[in-house]
């Protein structure tokens, strides 16, 4: 969590999409970030494993490929609505404000990864509901 924070580009490869979240020393920003952190294993990089070594490297690649897609370029982030990603919809052709200054698209974030990871990311994020 980062109060008073900001979402960032870290890509320097337009055909690949990676953000972090930042803060200024004041946190005086209107927004605040957080991520969520899903477990993946050398048994993810299985199909890569022709990379050898950097296997992991190249599916993390892989999928921030996939994310620039979605976004449509230009370092557009793909986004969507909590509760259209947990019920695998789409309702909004438009979304909120975002700290993200390049721009956010309304995408199907459930079809980025493979299921198993987003069912543990919906899973996580029901859970954390539970817990508010």
């Amino acid at each position: 969590m980062c109060p008073g924070g900001q979402v960032v580009l870290t890509s320097t490869n337009p055909l690949e999409l990676c953000v972090n979240g930042m803060s200024f020393s004041r946190r005086a920003s209107k927004w605040a970030n957080s991520a969520l952190v899903v477990t993946v294993s050398s048994h993810d990089f299985e199909p890569f494993q022709s990379h050898g070594s950097l296997a992991g490297v190249e599916f993390q690649r892989e999928y921030e490929r996939r994310a620039a897609m979605m976004g449509g370029g230009n370092f557009v982030v793909p986004a969507q609505c909590v509760t259209d990603f947990i019920s695998n919809k789409l309702s909004v052709t438009t979304l909120p404000p975002s700290s993200y200054r390049l721009g956010v698209r309304p995408s199907k974030l459930h079809e980025l990864f493979p299921p198993y990871l987003t069912e543990a990311l919906q899973q996580s994020i029901m859970m954390i509901d539970k817990e508010v």
